[in-house]
């Protein structure tokens, strides 16, 4: 299917024109007929013809696909391929005109534009993205409006997130685990020296460059200060104070939530399973099983950041990103010094915390 196409059949599921029952039959008709005539009409007109779609709605869609592929080139980007969508918007790889040279562009998904609050969130990840300049940051470029448009965007990085690369192969090894739990501990303290809490880590926002470089991306949920009552972030990774809906959420709830990310790689599975709501609940109630059961290969060390930084209580866990980092440097130097055998307590075993930041 030819992208406008594609382009057309989301716009028409987003509107609540087509169910996506129907996008999927509709896909697979005018599929089957390109493959039985060598072509096919354009999937608004199949739409049409095939009861799905009046004259009106399918003219209707056309046309406004039509006028967003013009903003797009006015605001100076030529969208070049999706990447993904999310709950606000649609992310393109795109080229930039003036210098021409590729980026990422998330446009605001069109009935959101028209809300001034979606707009205000939109335009605080942009802010929050500029404000970080980081090698294990996806760095943001511009922000702006195209006759109704928002986008936003941001450093084109090509590879795999860690949600792609554990959905293709499964637990990843110690070793490679322990490499990109250094450079996101890192990016994690740049943006705390920013003042920023990320509140959505998990797999599918940790993207593996072709060069090997982590980087830590969608700051959409990034915000300075706390708002009362929102449980914001994946169920799968929340932490417990987010689970809770508690105002006072810091660093350290992004460090629990990295802590399940790094258990989902080591284990190849999610430490809380379930749907939405148990698996809150979980989180907020149950230890998550043991890494060391689930694969008896894990060094000790490595068990034992994990356990640290899924304590329940923010306290229990390391105080910052820069604590964690040095833990695993420090677990690092060990498993060097002894031919990969664990590291002592020393450098990563859970203890109480007395003070919060």
């Amino acid at each position: 299917m030819s992208s406008p196409d594609k382009q057309i059949l989301e716009r028409a599921v987003a509107s609540g024109l087509l169910t996506e029952d129907q996008a999927t039959k509709l896909a697979r008709m005018r599929h089957n007929r390109k493959e039985r005539d060598g072509e096919a009409p354009p999937l608004a007109e199949l739409a049409v013809d095939k009861g799905f779609l009046t004259q009106m709605q399918a003219d209707r869609l056309v046309n406004a696909q039509k006028d967003f592929n013009e903003k797009q080139q006015i605001a100076g980007y030529k969208l070049e391929q999706k990447l993904g969508a999310g709950s606000m918007g649609t992310v393109y790889k795109a080229r930039q005109l003036s210098l021409d040279r590729e980026v990422a562009i998330k446009i605001l998904s069109p009935h959101l534009a028209r809300k001034p609050d979606f707009v205000e969130r939109f335009l605080r990840e942009a802010r929050s993205v500029a404000r970080l300049n980081h090698p294990n940051v996806i760095s943001g470029i511009d922000a702006g409006e195209a006759d109704g448009v928002r986008y936003f965007v941001m450093e084109y990085a090509s590879g795999m997130t860690i949600g792609e690369l554990l959905n293709r192969g499964g637990a990843m090894d110690e070793r490679r685990t322990m490499r990109i739990a250094q450079q996101i501990a890192r990016a994690l303290e740049h943006a705390h020296q920013a003042g920023l809490v990320h509140r959505d880590v998990k797999p599918d926002n940790i993207l593996i460059t072709k060069d090997g470089v982590a980087k830590l991306c969608d700051l959409g949920l990034a915000k300075d200060s706390p708002e009362e009552g929102r449980s914001l972030g994946t169920p799968a990774y929340i932490s417990p104070e987010q689970a809770e809906g508690l105002i006072d959420v810091d660093i350290r709830s992004d460090l629990y939530s990295f802590g399940c990310t790094l258990f989902h790689m080591l284990a190849g599975r999610v430490p809380f399973e379930g749907n939405a709501k148990v698996a809150m609940v979980k989180h907020l109630t149950e230890a998550p099983p043991s890494l060391k059961e689930l694969d008896p290969s894990l060094s000790d060390g490595i068990v034992a950041v994990v356990e640290q930084l899924m304590q329940k209580d923010a306290d229990d866990r390391y105080a910052s990103p820069r604590e964690l980092s040095g833990a695993l440097e420090a677990l690092e130097k060990g498993a060097e010094e002894t031919a990969g055998a664990p590291s002592g307590p020393s450098a990563s075993s859970p203890r109480k915390r007395r003070r919060r930041r």
